[in-house]
């Protein structure tokens, strides 16, 4: 029997975008917002007006770590901070740019993991995390 495989759509993508836009404006926060395929590839990628220009790059590898490593951004973050800093090479190992700073999480469909979101760039890393959460709180699927 074929195995239904799940895979997040560009209409799964914008809606979760809108939520994570509302959250920011709701906040009055500035942000880059990424959405990542489960390949970590960019479907979405929104800048915000005010946010620096680096937020965009950061975002987008804060999604990837997410769906890479299967788990949220800051969970590797703390690894990081509780001392294993070999974690901080392997952004070298690989051509993925790995960002592991809070505010990335993988989205998960029935179990299945079909991409990661991820925001930076609101100039609080709480933020970043109340932002993406707020998003995925309200995600319609």
């Amino acid at each position: 029997m074929p195995k239904t495989v799940f895979k997040i759509t560009y209409s799964d993508a914008k809606s979760l975008m809108n939520a994570a836009v509302e959250s920011a404006n709701k906040h009055k926060v500035p942000g880059a917002i990424a959405i990542v395929d489960k390949g970590g590839n960019p479907i979405l990628l929104e800048s915000l007006e005010n946010t620096m220009s680096g937020a965009s790059k950061i975002a987008i590898g804060k999604a990837a770590t997410a769906v890479a490593f299967m788990r949220p951004s800051i969970d590797i973050e703390k690894v990081i901070l509780e001392g294993r800093t070999p974690m901080l090479v392997l952004d070298g190992a690989i051509s993925d740019a790995y960002v592991p700073l809070k505010g990335g999480y993988p989205i998960w469909y029935q179990d299945e993991l079909i991409g990661g979101i991820a925001v930076a760039g609101t100039m609080d890393a709480e933020m970043d995390e109340i932002v993406v959460l707020e998003a995925l709180e309200n995600k319609e699927w």
